[in-house]
Parts: C-alpha cells; sequence; structure tokens
C-alpha cells in the first residue's frame, strides 16, 4: 500500500496546512487554477512538494476546499450586508431598495482580499462539473443566503410574484458570474469598445453591473 509522505520536519500540521490553503488562494486569484502547480504552491508556501497531497489528496482537492472557504467568506459578509440594510428598512420604516440589495450581492466580488472573482470562477466550474464537495458549498453556504435573499427581494415589490423573483435572481446570478469571470486585461468590453470601456477596471465594472442589475430586477 503507497503512503503519503510526512511534511516537512518541525512544521506544525495546522500551519503547514493554513499556509497551503492561503498560498494556494492567492495563486489562483492570481492566475487561475489551471495555470498554477503544485510546485507553485509548495515553493511560495515554503513546504514540500508532498505537502498538497498529504493534507489534501490533490490539487483538486484543495481547490475544492478553498471554493468552500470562499463561499463560507462571502456569504458572512453577505449577511451581515443584508440584515444591516433590513434593520435600517424597519428603523426608518421606508421600503426595502433593490439598489440596496443589489449593492449586498456584489459588493463581497468587488471587496479588496476576499477574491470574489476567484469564486466566481468557482461557480461556473461547478456549474459545468460539479462535484460532491461543490453540492456540499451550495447546500451549506450559498442556497441558505440565495433563500433569505429572495425573500428580501420579495419584500421590495409584493406585486411581482417569489417564482418571478426566482427567475430574476437566478438571471441576476448568472449576470454577475460571466461579468466577473472577464476581467483580465483583453477583456471583452476593452476589445468592442477599443480601449474605452473596460472591466478590468473594478469602480467602472461595479456602476454599470449595479445599474444594469436594479434595472433588470425592477423591469423583469
Amino acid at each position: 500500500m503507497r503512503t503519503r509522505t510526512k511534511p516537512t520536519a518541525g512544521q506544525g500540521a495546522g500551519e503547514a496546512r493554513e499556509r497551503i490553503l492561503v498560498t494556494a488562494e492567492l495563486l489562483f486569484a492570481r492566475q487561475g487554477v489551471d495555470k498554477t502547480s503544485t510546485r507553485d504552491i509548495t515553493t511560495e508556501a515554503g513546504v514540500n512538494v508532498a505537502s498538497v497531497n498529504y493534507y489534501f489528496r490533490s490539487k483538486e482537492a484543495l481547490a475544492e476546499e478553498i471554493f468552500m472557504r470562499l463561499a463560507q467568506r462571502v456569504t458572512v459578509l453577505r449577511l451581515a450586508d443584508l440584515s444591516r440594510v433590513m434593520d435600517a428598512s424597519r428603523q426608518s420604516k421606508t421600503p426595502l431598495r433593490l439598489e440596496d440589495l443589489v449593492d449586498c450581492f456584489i459588493r463581497p466580488y468587488f471587496e479588496p482580499g476576499v477574491h470574489g472573482a476567484l469564486l466566481a470562477r468557482f461557480i461556473l466550474q461547478h456549474r459545468l462539473d460539479p462535484s460532491e464537495m461543490t453540492h456540499r458549498v451550495f447546500e451549506q453556504y450559498l442556497n441558505p443566503f440565495a433563500m433569505e435573499f429572495i425573500d428580501a427581494l420579495c419584500m421590495t415589490d409584493k406585486r411581482i410574484s417569489r417564482v418571478d423573483w426566482l427567475w430574476r435572481y437566478t438571471l441576476l446570478t448568472g449576470t454577475v458570474m460571466l461579468a466577473m469571470t472577464d476581467v483580465g486585461p483583453k477583456n471583452r468590453m476593452f476589445v468592442l469598445s477599443n480601449g474605452q470601456a473596460d472591466a478590468s477596471r473594478a469602480d467602472e465594472l461595479k456602476r454599470h453591473l449595479s445599474e444594469y442589475l436594479c434595472r433588470a430586477l425592477r423591469n423583469g
């Protein structure tokens, strides 16, 4: 039976594992999962080459765990924002605004250090090639938040049925995923506009994305 090589002597198991996770997330966000090798990760993390297999079995399993961590981090941010927006609405006795809900949804994708674009790539990858782990990410984090967010959307206009809001939410998420996975230096907006528009400029993308989503949600 083949045995797994232990991590570098003298290095705490928990410390080495966390260092691999943090390093891999940074590299995946910077250059993509496919373009990041196991050796890239271990060299940057300062651990031996066998450590990824020792702690995670494979680079693919490591990527899935990072997906879980990203989803948890983004869900915490969104739930805090959603609670704040709803509390403010109750205290001021004013209706919830679509603009505030859209900002709640997209803000983590633009928050420094959150690596929202990487999360968007993971979500798209799940759509193309789901695994048991990615299904667990949706069941544990993304789907529960979606239900709370849809509840909030329903409160903005009760004339619209919940099923219609479900459709609008689903189309909203698809729009965001596609927008956030084309933000490189040669993104399509840059190419089609001959540089007049550029999705790699985060403020520009966020403004146009927010305006479009609010109009789409409001008008169906």
